[in-house]
């Protein structure tokens, strides 16, 4: 069956068919006009599909609205309850003069919405460019959640936002950046810490110190069906569910990182700081994770890939992502 972004896509190609349709029966064969398919159209038919096109394919509010519903109706009828805590609390950062929160998840672009929620407190001056704020610098200037005062009642009132990502293309970003490369800048040594244990989990001993772990072997170690170790259990593959709890908070605006920067610039105008910001930042740090790509996803047995569906399989259903 097509998922929602599929019944998107299929509504514009049958509108495209529908415009060739429309123009050859009001063309006759020897008459084309040079100009191209819209050349026959009347103005009423021109604004006709115009409006319909609109309407067909949902823009970023909408699809926050869909998804919305979809992730109350799932997590209702899967009884998904899991309480608020001060984990999901510490990935919160809070606007007062805009009373706006941002759950932020590791992987899902999120250094490059704490440089713009930077701009937004005051953090750094209005005319600092983004894109040279230090790393290490936007993930420990700002203020969470869990260390105000009021952070309950600012939770209750504040409008909220989140931006979820598919699963399987955050774990494997997370790998490609944390176990795969080497982040010289990064204050914890994620080959030393989590790279050997990985590789004298599976193999019994380790070399490169740590720099060695297969994609199969993350992918065993971060599947495993239990609560897990701190190491399996780290913030930059640890299930959605557990960090920005969508069940638990009811999000004003629900994002996905398939269309970030669609999503980002219409929130940019939500929360009223475009003229502030300008255009949503990128990241320079990408690592382009696509759960189709056959180096990595080829590499993984059935076994491996139902283990990593089951672990994640709140995310993959309260989100509405197929596993494929």
């Amino acid at each position: 069956m097509l998922g929602r972004n599929g019944k998107y896509v299929m509504v514009v190609i049958l509108l495209s068919i529908f415009a060739v349709m429309v123009t050859l029966l009001n063309t006759s064969t020897n008459e084309y006009d040079g100009d191209g398919v819209l050349a026959s159209f009347s103005d009423k038919q021109i604004q006709y599909l115009t409006e319909y096109s609109k309407k067909a394919v949902p823009g970023p509010k909408e699809r926050s609205d869909d998804l919305k519903q979809h992730v109350r109706k799932t997590c209702d009828a899967l009884n998904l309850t899991k309480p608020i805590n001060e984990f999901m609390l510490a990935h919160m950062h809070f606007d007062d003069a805009r009373k706006a929160i941002y759950c932020f998840i590791p992987k899902v672009a999120c250094t490059s919405w704490k440089r713009v929620w930077m701009k937004m407190i005051g953090v750094v001056p209005p005319d600092k460019d983004l894109s040279t704020i230090d790393r290490y610098r936007v993930h420990t200037s700002i203020p969470l959640l869990s260390q105000n005062k009021d952070k309950l009642e600012k939770l209750k009132t504040y409008k909220k936002f989140a931006i979820f990502r598919h699963p399987f293309d955050r774990a494997l970003s997370a790998y490609k950046d944390k176990l795969e490369s080497t982040d010289t800048k990064s204050g914890y040594n994620f080959h030393k810490e989590i790279g050997q244990k990985i590789e004298m989990k599976y193999r019994g001993s380790t070399i490169k110190e740590g720099h060695d772990v297969k994609f199969p072997e993350f992918i065993r170690f971060i599947s495993e069906p239990v609560r897990g170790t701190f190491e399996q259990r780290n913030e930059h593959w640890l299930s959605v569910h557990e960090i920005c709890n969508p069940c638990a908070i009811e999000y004003d605006f629900i994002g996905k990182y398939e269309t970030l920067k669609e999503d980002s610039e219409y929130l940019l105008e939500w929360l009223g700081v475009k003229e502030l910001i300008g255009d949503f930042p990128s990241s320079d740090r990408p690592f382009y994770a696509r759960r189709y790509d056959p180096k990595y996803f080829n590499q993984l047995d059935e076994k491996e890939k139902e283990g990593f569906f089951s672990k994640y399989l709140t995310d993959f259903l309260v989100l509405d992502y197929g596993f494929l």
